[in-house]
């Protein structure tokens, strides 16, 4: 039975409110870090429930704050929400135990959907309302109907983790993840296929300008050396590009245009390329902290996320940086990102407000 969860932040820019991430597509580490739990004298929320995570459906609401408001909600749910993606008024954001949320409402009234698979769900993307991926665990769901319903699909591998979907369209689409592995359809779901990245490792985002120039990035197994991947040709032929340039594995990729790449890495560096990958300028660091994901409004402004509360915008291509929210740092990640236009974003992640409550997101119009 659906239960309404009253609870909310009316306005938090300086709530002690962590979260982790989605942009073009989704990227970040396969292990959780357990948050600390963080208290502020400005948040505003009634007392949780008591009766532990919500395994059937239930609705969350957040507030419809004024423009350039940040709005916060944390779930019955006690799963981080790793990805975020949408489409007009259509929200949908999904994470740990299965967990896939949908709004569409422009993100204010949130419903859990049924989920067939009980996996670390890590991202999702679309190339319509009617034609929706989620991937993570060993799983592949796709949804024809908005996000409501989701069928598992028929893959050629077992065993691995997928990490990030994303598509050129409904028949060009990508999904990469453990082991090196690259899984590809052209027919819409039907049947996918497995590419030959010549690589071993964690394949932790795909991204493309269209479907003859996409990219692919990750770790190597054995060194942990930085994997990045060019196909030109539709995904059938991949190439490893140079790495010389980065200072460590970037965890998710996209960009302004075929000649504006942006990229984060494992160490909390941001990175642009006017080459089409073949080369790297840093163009921001913080602290060390692991970027986890990237939200590139157009050249030159982008917003990225990441561990330690990490949330970062520059509209000058990295000369200046702004912390959005200014919230303290602490031992949660922001690990998804998304939005519409220039000021409109969503994100996802750990939630810190007390213990045992993980799955965060908050919004601004």
């Amino acid at each position: 039975m659906a239960r309404r969860v009253t609870r909310f932040l009316r306005s938090v820019p300086h709530a002690g409110l962590a979260v982790v991430l989605l942009a073009s597509a989704c990227g970040g580490q396969q292990t959780q870090t357990k948050p600390k739990p963080v208290t502020n004298a400005n948040t505003e929320a009634t007392e949780p429930e008591d009766d532990g995570p919500a395994l059937g459906p239930l609705t969350l609401t957040l507030p419809d704050a004024a423009a350039s408001a940040w709005v916060g909600q944390r779930g019955n749910y006690v799963d981080t929400l790793s990805g975020i993606w949408g489409l007009d008024k259509l929200v949908i954001a999904v994470g740990g135990g299965g967990t896939i949320l949908r709004s569409e409402d422009a993100g204010i009234n949130w419903t859990r959907q049924a989920s067939p698979k009980d996996a670390w769900l890590r991202c999702v993307w679309g190339s319509g309302p009617d034609d929706i991926y989620v991937v993570g665990g060993n799983a592949i769901m796709h949804s024809t109907d908005g996000g409501i319903t989701w069928s598992p699909q028929k893959i050629p591998i077992t065993g691995t983790f997928f990490m990030a979907v994303w598509g050129s369209g409904r028949d060009d689409v990508y999904v990469v993840g453990g082991d090196g592995n690259i899984l590809n359809t052209t027919d819409g779901g039907k049947t996918w296929t497995k590419d030959n990245s010549g690589v071993v490792g964690t394949l932790y985002d795909v991204w493309g300008s269209g479907a003859d120039d996409i990219y692919v990035v990750g770790q190597a197994s054995k060194d942990g050396a930085p994997i990045v991947l060019q196909s030109k040709i539709g995904g059938h032929l991949w190439s490893k590009l140079p790495v010389d340039s980065l200072d460590s594995p970037l965890r998710q990729i996209d960009g302004a245009s075929v000649d504006y790449l942006y990229a984060v890495s494992a160490k909390g560096t941001v990175y642009e390329s006017n080459d089409r990958a073949a080369s790297w300028k840093s163009i921001g660091s913080f602290d060390g902290d692991e970027l986890l994901g990237i939200r590139v409004v157009g050249k030159g402004d982008l917003y990225v996320v990441g561990r330690n509360q990490q949330f970062q915008h520059t509209t000058d291509g990295g000369k200046t940086w702004k912390d959005e929210l200014n919230w303290p740092h602490g031992a949660a990640a922001i690990q998804g990102i998304w939005g519409k236009g220039s000021t409109e974003l969503f994100l996802v992640g750990e939630g810190t407000l007390e213990a045992g409550q993980k799955g965060s997101l908050v919004r601004r119009r």
